[in-house]
């Protein structure tokens, strides 16, 4: 749990994504608007999030569109930051 508090401390956009998450799931485009960040930036983040299982995607059979939301271990992760 410390190597991924310590991974989302150097990335602000992880930490700003995960924060968007915590509303409701939502696809790397609009993430990237209302952060106002590249796409592809967003979408990165979103990768190496879920790889490391806190995100995770919630419409895996679609190729565009695919929503993004926090896994319990996000949540945990995430209150961390809001403190």
């Amino acid at each position: 749990m410390y190597e991924e508090i310590a991974d989302l401390k150097r990335s602000k956009t992880k930490i700003d994504v995960l924060k968007k998450l915590l509303s409701a799931p939502k696809t790397p485009m609009e993430l990237a608007k209302e952060l106002n960040l590249y796409q592809s930036s967003v979408s990165r983040s979103l990768k190496q999030l879920e790889k490391q299982k806190i995100v995770s995607c919630v419409t895996p059979g679609q190729y565009n569109y695919r929503h993004y939301a926090l896994t319990t271990k996000g949540k945990q992760l995430l209150k961390n930051f809001q403190q």
